[in-house]
């Protein structure tokens, strides 16, 4: 043709239909070959051929359509986007050319649209593929039956559709889109030579419908017509690469569902032979290197051979070569490369496969904007390696990271969307790992939530339900260990059984469902006990073994169940051999997880069970030496889930309490750290305390903070107790403490800093104390607040870097917390099993110990009972007088005296010296400043000492801070809340009364009450007062006490415990509580103190005064009348709030003098603070 060429000179009549043979046969060869330069000797062809037709000339258009045509090639080979755009110029000059009516003017729709969808590939815009369809819809238009164009027109509208089905998930996009590939096939019969294209663009189709509904024909069909199609190439023809990809990704498909691994084996070999078609510089051959990568990376999954997934990451990388910055299938490649190293990173733990994994997810999800109909995908893969890396390091900030992404994979992928279940999955998977890093119930729910709806898209038949069926075992499964209930355990086992009934044997996902069953059953068996579910777990576990080789990525999991098992049934059996094997298992799976894989933590704390068996068998202190270090790595280990750690570090106390106790202080002192960490990362207040009243969390805290100090009691450490019993009360207020600890000193140092840790604190605390729980938004907030945790972390670990701030809210020395006595002496209550105990602690000097050997918990929660059916209404008023006399004459006994008797004996403490009660577990409940022999010619404890209450060392230290009375008449400015008549209520008639007695002896006092007594406008006054007064009724919430409430005008808005502490008030002095249950506390939390009472105190209040129960009307004028009268006995200029201690023993005097008043209404009243 080129001899051709030189015959026909410029001028020569047949010099364009030359150039266009020419153009054709360079085309064809460029096909078959992938020269490049065969490629640009088309162009340079068509080109000049275009240039001997000026505007105007009759052939012009095809000229046009030509060169547009050869461009496109061009861009699919190179992914060069100017030859995409002058592609779709000259396409739509051509188009112009031929209006309505031309013969020609279908061929020029057709070639525009192929343009236009190939831009639509390369940005994600949308409109350039609905411009593509509504050119292809007008091309088939022009061609009715019977027109011998009506199967190309047909074929590009049913690509293109299939197209918008990928990014919208349009189910009927995808129907017309297989409606119009069958009548393009119907149009080419045998012996066609478009069939094989009809073939292998409906198979396509196909197997797209079979992916979205699981239905096995569509499969069975989808193959059958890659087989046909692949028969028609044979070896030589320039499709048969195109072919045999296509059936590959078939059979790869089928695999995927059925695990037949001779569908995998005979899909690895079409993808060689494709390679083997594509030379080095062939357009295609990128792509048929990624589809052998992605079918070895399935091999080794199935197999655990690393010589697959080496060649597999070997393939992705040069694949990736071939796609240079601004290729359109850059994005592709980059995604596949990732999931092949992330693989890899399973298999070996190598951190740096995971980083060069994230690394390129990260580039691939930069280019896919939002709407590119890629995104999504990118998300997704960008979300697993996030949380991989966090499984790695524990960074908790990767794991957030991981569900943002997560969450906006999911938002695109609406109801019907065929990606929709799998995204639902990831989104659960991300957050089951932040639950077993938290313990936030809310994360488990949501997870729980999107898997039955995962599962709820896969019905009976589809290759993704065994999938979804075992991600929602896994999640019930954590459920059941958190709550208990049974019924989850029942479900859960459940959906194992139908998982494992997908997988038969060979089939590569039967290995993990095998291990699911398992681990429900042997949950199962701990609960009931039952031997056949542990015989039945067993079988299962040792059938998962045997498909997992030594190499096998999932060999060490398989290990560790087994191991367990073994264990269980030695327990049962006390057969040595199942022990000797559980050791032995375990061994192995320890060493298949160094130090750094994410997976140690979990072997360590299963192989120091399994030592522990074998030294209560044997006695051998080197098994216990073991499995004591073992569970110490275990708990220290800082890629493991915090719930794992602190497991671990549970079981290091038990053990070495048991048998060795030299690691004792130091196991303690770690949980104590990770329970700490454990209520930061909640995402609300409201979480947090769901978290110490959880059935596994809120036992462990109540248990160890008490134990711990009695340990440290017992070894002499009494200094140490302080800081253990400090560091575990009120680990809800003390966290909101650290975020308005003061930083005057840090910024004259590092103002920058100090910047930092204010703007952090702050916005943590406006998120914690927020009450978006539940909803969507709720679940944002909830990962901002997990993000904002993690920076707050990260900016106080930069605050301890600076020379004198190496202690920054690290656990408060000794010597810094005795100076909460500065006043008077603080005594520390601490009940536990292994002994219950009084500290004294002093302004100065060492603390003092007193041992309370009949204040057992069981003694304890006794009275606390009592005490309870007392004031609870059940019985009369002299029985519950004599119920709470008793109460009050056993907390003598048992807790006030032998305190009293080293305060008066060895402190030699004077009489009516002020002294302060800090109680733990169900002794916070009892009326110690009432306690006392009640018999004649004996003193009680308030006839000796002045007795008030503290949150904690540190509240009442903070609450003497900066304290100096103003001596200003004007001042304190006093606000008096009334609501007698509030919504809903009984009415309190003697609110008038209390509010005429405190105006009769504070002349400044301002009122606020009935109609204008609304949440907004007290905590508006509030702002600008210093005392407070209320009177009204409140009401403590047992569920949840941050509900707990004053009841002012209407009943959808009162004053909650919640808006108290989320309130600033830098001015706020006194707060007095004339309201029923202001200073009740909490049943199931009582460490934590939230109650009315501790919200002021939180909030800025130094000295508040409340009530343990519901008080009586009446008794409200009569304490506020001789509190007020004692308060201003000097005039307003010498008003001091630390009197009100003194103020309240005087009113509840006089309320005790006056004939029958019954017991529980004078001792109700109690102070706390200053």
């Amino acid at each position: 043709m080129k001899a051709a060429l030189h015959l026909c000179p410029a001028g020569h009549p047949n010099r364009y239909q030359t150039f266009g043979i020419l153009g054709f046969a360079l085309g064809t060869r460029a096909r078959r070959t992938g020269n490049i330069a065969d490629v640009n000797e088309r162009i340079d062809c068509y080109q000049e051929a275009l240039s001997l037709y000026p505007v105007g000339h009759p052939d012009r258009g095809g000229a046009l359509h030509n060169f547009s045509v050869a461009l496109d090639s061009r861009y699919r080979q190179t992914g060069d986007t100017g030859d995409l755009t002058e592609s779709i110029g000259y396409g739509q000059e051509a188009l112009s050319l031929y209006p309505v009516g031309h013969p020609d003017r279908g061929e020029a729709l057709r070639n525009l649209s192929v343009a236009l969808d190939s831009r639509y590939r390369q940005t994600g815009d949308t409109r350039d593929l609905t411009e593509s369809i509504g050119y292809d819809q007008e091309a088939l238009s022009l061609y009715p039956v019977g027109h011998p164009d009506r199967g190309g027109a047909l074929y590009n509208l049913s690509v293109s559709l299939e197209s918008r089905h990928r990014q919208t998930g349009s189910p009927s996009d995808l129907s017309d889109s297989i409606s119009y590939g069958q009548e393009a096939l119907s149009l080419y019969p045998v012996g066609h030579p478009d069939r094989g294209g009809a073939l292998r663009n409906l198979s396509v189709a196909l197997d797209s419908r079979y992916r979205q509904t699981g239905n096995t024909g569509d499969h069975a069909e989808s193959i059958g017509y890659g087989r046909e199609a692949l028969s028609l190439y044979p070896v030589g023809h320039p499709d048969r690469g195109e072919a045999l990809r296509n059936l590959s990704v078939a059979l790869d498909s089928r695999y995927r569902q059925t695990g037949d691994p001779g569908d995998l084996t005979e899909s690895i070999g079409y993808d060689q032979e494709a390679l083997s078609l594509y030379p080095v510089g062939h357009p295609d051959r990128g792509e048929a290197l990624y589809n052998l990568s992605v079918a070895l990376d399935s091999r080794c999954r199935q197999t655990g051979d690393t010589g697959d997934l080496t060649e597999s990451i070997g393939y992705g990388r040069e694949a990736l070569s071939l796609y240079p910055v601004g290729h359109p299938d850059r994005g592709e490649a980059l995604r596949n490369l990732s999931v092949a190293l992330d693989s890899r990173y399973r298999q070996t733990g190598d951190p740096g496969d995971l980083t060069e994994s994230i690394g390129y997810d990260q580039e691939a999800l930069s280019l896919y904007p939002v709407g590119h109909p890629d995104r999504g995908e990118a998300l997704y893969n960008l979300s697993v390696a996030l949380d991989s890396r966090c499984r790695q390091t524990g960074d908790t900030g990767d794991l957030t990271e991981s569900i943002g992404y997560g969450r906006e994979a999911l938002s695109l992928y609406p109801v019907g969307h065929p990606d929709r279940g799998e995204a639902l999955r990831n989104l659960s998977v991300a957050l089951d790992s932040r639950y077993k890093q938290t313990g936030d119930p809310g994360d488990l729910t949501e997870s729980i939530g999107y898997d039955r709806e995962a599962l709820s898209l896969y019905p009976t038949g589809h290759p993704d339900r065994g999938g979804a069926l075992h991600n929602l075992s896994v999640a019930l499964n954590l459920r059941y260990s958190r709550t208990g209930n049974t019924s989850d355990l029942t479900e859960s086992i459940g959906y194992s059984q139908d998982a494992l009934s997908l997988y038969p044997t060979g089939h590569p996902d039967r290995g993990g469902a095998l291990r699911g069953l398992s681990f429900a059953l042997d949950l199962r068996y701990k609960k009931t006990r039952s031997i056949s579910d542990l015989i039945e777990s067993i079988g299962y576990d040792q059938e998962a073994l045997s498909l997992c080789p030594v190499g096998h990525p999932d060999r060490g999991g398989a290990l560790r169940n087994l191991s367990a098992s073994l264990n269980s049934l030695y327990k049962q059996t006390r057969k040595t051999n199942d022990l000797s094997e559980s050791i032995d298992h375990g061994r192995e799976a320890l060493s298949l997880y160094p130090v750094g894989h994410p997976d140690r933590g979990e072997a360590l704390y299963n192989l120091s069970a399994t030592l522990h068996s074998r030294y209560r068998q044997s006695g051998n202190t080197i098994d216990l030496i073991e499995c004591i270090a073992s569970l110490k790595e275990a708990a220290s280990y800082v890629l493991s889930p915090l719930s794992h750690r602190l497991d671990a570090a549970c079981y290091w106390i038990s053990r070495a309490r048991a048998h060795d106790s030299t690691s004792l202080t130091e196991a303690y002192s770690t949980s104590l750290t990770l329970l700490d960490r454990s209520v930061l990362l909640a995402r609300s207040i409201h979480d947090r305390h769901a978290r110490l009243t959880s059935k596994d969390f809120g036992l462990r805290l109540r248990d160890i903070v008490v134990d711990a100090a009695s340990w440290a009691i017992h070894q002499d450490d009494l200094e140490g107790a302080v800081q253990i019993l400090e560091q575990g009360r009120g680990m809800v207020f003390n966290q909101l403490g650290h975020y308005r600890t003061p930083i005057d000193v840090l910024n004259a140092v590092d103002e920058k800093l100090a910047d930092r840790f204010r703007t952090v604190s702050v916005a943590v605390e406006e998120l914690t104390l927020s009450n978006q729980t539940g909803s969507n938004e709720g679940c944002k907030a909830e990962d901002a607040v997990a993000i904002l945790a993690t920076e707050w972390d990260r900016v106080v670990e930069e605050i301890r870097q600076v020379e004198g701030f190496e202690t920054f809210l690290r656990v408060t020395p000794f010597t810094t917390l005795q100076k909460a006595a500065a006043d008077g002496p603080v005594i520390l209550i601490n009940i536990s099993q292994y002994g219950s105990d009084a500290i004294i602690v002093e302004a100065a000097g060492p603390p003092l110990f007193i041992p309370l050997p009949e204040a057992t918990p069981s003694a304890i929660e006794a009275l606390v009972l009592t005490l309870n059916q007392a004031v609870g209404g059940r019985v009369g008023d002299d029985e519950s007088n004599r119920l709470l006399e008793g109460v009050c004459q056993d907390t003598w006994r048992i807790i006030s005296e032998p305190v009293v008797r080293v305060l008066e004996n060895t402190l030699k403490l004077r009489k009516g010296s002020r002294i302060w009660w800090i109680s733990t577990s169900a002794a916070c409940s009892l009326p110690i400043h009432a306690s006392g022999p009640y018999l004649p010619d004996q003193k009680n404890l308030l006839d000796r000492f002045l007795s008030s209450y503290a949150l904690s060392l540190s509240s009442l230290s903070r609450a003497r801070l900066a304290y100096f009375p103003v001596k200003d008449i004007s001042r304190p400015r006093l606000l008096v809340v009334t609501q007698a008549e509030a919504e809903g209520e009984t009415p309190l008639p003697n609110v008038d009364r209390e509010m005429i007695a405190i105006c009769k002896q504070v002349a400044n006092a301002s009122v606020l009450g009935g109609e204008e007594c609304t949440r907004e406008a007290v905590l508006t006054s509030l702002k600008d007062t210093e005392w407070v007064h209320f009177a009204c009724h409140g009401h403590q919430d047992p569920l949840e006490p941050f509900k707990s409430h004053f009841s002012l005008r209407t009943r959808d808005a009162p004053l909650t415990l919640l808006d108290i502490i989320s309130t600033g008030l830098p001015k706020a002095e006194l707060a007095i509580l004339s309201a029923c249950h202001s200073a009740a506390g909490d049943s199931a939390t009582p460490d934590e103190v939230i109650h009315l009472t501790a919200g002021m105190l939180v909030t800025g209040f130094r000295t508040v005064v409340g009530t343990m129960w519901a008080m009586a009307d009446e008794d409200g004028p009569i304490i506020a009348e001789e509190f007020y009268k004692y308060m201003f006995r000097n005039g307003p200029e010498a008003v001091d709030c630390r009197d009100a201690a003194k103020g309240l023993s005087i009113g509840v005097k006089k309320l005790r003098r006056r004939r029958g008043i019954p017991f529980e209404r004078w001792i109700n009243f109690v102070h706390y603070g200053i």
